[in-house]
């Protein structure tokens, strides 16, 4: 051996077979000669291989396979000639660069899924077949019916109130025949799924339970929602941060599942435009059903009654009204709109069977 080769093992990667061979230790890098096989190994390629050993191993980035094992009188003289590869930094920055690329690929991700994914939720939405739309809210009002029950009553209140529901979305055009469903729930709300499917809380009841058209009128604004499909819009949108927590939680499908319902449940994806054009659908179904609109203002009133507008109050806003800003402003486009001589879609009677059906509920 001459003064700057060092003997050491060899594994080529092709075979198991160590062979020996001779280091020479240079300015930038080292020299392996195995017979009459020459290879050059660049001190910047080089990492080391963790663990215990019988000496220092290392490989190259170029050739992950290949080995080579020093021993301590060599292992001495590369910290003299690259002491990079015993400090870290080399490691550090690798990681570095893979922290930073991952955070990049993340970005590019989440703006795709955040903004592509919601500028595109409408045109998915009108081009979705509307038989996948259909079966779509069925799944879903059926999640949601196993968190919260349907009130003991809801049948026969449904019974009594689908006519008028079948009316009002035949007048406003509401695109999808109308599955309607009463929860227990003792905040007071209503919310429109995927494919005509309506759902109304007994706290929307139990908080309208002095004014049935108002009530109506809230459920002719969720018909606006089912028109507009908007149901649909917001499973695409919420879908798009499923498919993140998907990839973080390393694809289990509950992260979609709660995402997905989640998103149904609180509806506080709804923009200003949607909501203003369902006020605007709402109504002018009202008026061609020969109802007054101004009871869509009493309802909007109700609710940010119940939300609370003291100190003393701790009640939150409504769901309903939660996502829904300009709330005087809406109620001021609504009375806007009112008719003298509207008639009530709802007897007495009638109303009492749904009114009674959630304080069943309620005393269950």
């Amino acid at each position: 051996m001459t003064p700057n080769s060092f003997p050491a093992r060899f594994y080529d990667g092709e075979t198991a077979t160590a062979h020996e061979a001779a280091v020479f230790l240079e300015a930038a890098q080292l020299i392996i000669e195995v017979g009459e096989r020459r290879e050059v190994w660049a001190y910047k390629f080089l990492t080391r291989i963790p663990g215990a050993g019988d000496g220092l191993r290392l490989t190259h980035r170029r050739d992950k396979d290949a080995i080579l094992v020093l021993g301590a009188e060599a292992e001495t003289a590369l910290h003299s000639v690259a002491p990079g590869i015993f400090d870290g930094s080399r490691e550090r920055n690798r990681m570095g660069v893979l922290v930073v690329g991952l955070i990049i690929v993340t970005g590019l991700i989440s703006a795709a899924l955040f903004i592509g994914v919601p500028a595109a939720s409408e045109p998915l939405a009108r081009a979705t077949p509307k038989d996948f739309e259909l079966r779509m809210g069925k799944n879903l009002a059926a999640q949601i019916t196993t968190i919260f029950r349907p009130c003991r009553g809801s049948a026969q209140a449904v019974t009594t109130l689908q006519p008028i529901i079948d009316e009002l979305a035949d007048t406003g055009d509401a695109g999808f025949p109308v599955t309607f469903r009463f929860v227990h729930m003792s905040a007071p709300n209503a919310f429109a799924l995927p494919g005509g499917q309506v759902v109304a809380t007994s706290g929307l009841v139990n908080l309208l339970g002095e004014d049935p058209d108002a009530f109506v009128a809230v459920i002719a604004h969720e018909l606006g929602h089912v028109k507009a499909r908007d149901g649909m819009q917001a499973f695409y949108r919420n879908a798009g941060l499923g498919v993140i927590l998907e990839i973080i939680t390393g694809g289990s499908g509950v992260a979609q599942q709660l995402v997905l319902v989640g998103g149904q449940l609180r509806q506080l994806r709804y923009n200003r435009r949607q909501e203003m054009r369902a006020d605007e659908t709402a109504a002018g179904t009202l008026l061609k059903a020969n109802m007054n609109p101004e009871a869509l203002a009493r309802a909007f009133e109700a609710l940010q009654s119940y939300g609370g507008n003291d100190e003393e109050s701790d009640r939150k806003v409504p769901a309903w009204l939660s996502s829904h800003p300009d709330t005087d402003d809406r109620i001021e486009r609504a009375r806007a709109r009112a008719k003298a001589g509207g008639v009530s879609p709802i007897s007495d009677e009638d109303w009492a069977v749904i009114v009674e059906a959630c304080k069943k509920e309620r005393k269950g």
